[in-house]
């Protein structure tokens, strides 16, 4: 291998990174919001009243669609190609879901609808960047 093909892979590693470090702070506070919303329904079962089970499996589904996300955007960051598929993927599929349940009437109590669009919120601007050309140049086919 070269100078020259070390510097370069070098160069396009240190632009992933860069490129992908906001993605990487808007998933782990989407992370964040959701282990905490956890944490309230926990308290509130315990302390206060049984919370619907609807709550619980929608936000379970979301803590887990966090999760993966931070870890397809870790992945991305370090390179992997297709870390950053799934994440170009599974991000803006996050996002639809989110408008289509916080849009349902009735259908979560309106703090859970809160806290479901704040994560929407952080996944939109993530899903964006990892969809944008020059995010996209960073992952040619075949590198």
């Amino acid at each position: 291998m070269t100078q020259t093909s070390v510097t370069a892979g070098g160069a396009l590693a240190a632009a992933r990174r860069s490129a992908l470090h906001p993605v990487l702070i808007l998933l782990t506070a989407f992370l964040a919001v959701s282990v905490a919303m956890m944490a309230f329904l926990v308290v509130v079962t315990v302390f206060i009243a049984p919370i619907d089970i609807a709550v619980w499996i929608r936000c379970s589904f979301v803590l887990a669609s966090a999760i993966v996300l931070l870890v397809c955007a870790r992945g991305a960051a370090r390179g992997s190609r297709s870390a950053w598929l799934r994440l170009a993927i599974i991000a803006p599929v996050i996002v639809v879901a989110v408008v289509v349940i916080v849009s349902i009437p009735g259908f979560l109590p309106g703090w859970v609808r809160i806290e479901q669009a704040v994560c929407g919120a952080l996944v939109l601007p993530a899903a964006v960047i990892a969809l944008l050309p020059r995010t996209r140049a960073l992952f040619p086919r075949g590198a």
